[in-house]
């Protein structure tokens, strides 16, 4: 079973792969969801991380799969 840090690292760097395979700075990113660039950078840096709702918001825009997210999961 996963700790809390592990699934924040976990759920950081999936941040930062959906991020980087768009082409996107934090700054461009952060733009998007109404975000600061410091907070990406806290959610990649596992220092925090989103609400529910700014994760949906993370996966409508960047057409990217709660599973792949939140778990780094690309199968179904």
């Amino acid at each position: 079973m996963l700790n809390y840090v592990d699934v924040l690292k976990r759920i950081g760097l999936n941040f930062r792969v959906a991020r980087i395979k768009k082409s996107l700075s934090q700054e461009e990113f952060a733009e998007a969801l109404d975000v600061t660039r410091q907070t990406v950078s806290n959610w990649e840096n596992y220092k925090s991380y989103p609400d529910i709702n700014t994760i949906v918001k993370i996966s409508d825009k960047f057409s990217v799969s709660l599973d792949v997210l939140l778990k780094g999961d690309t199968k179904m």
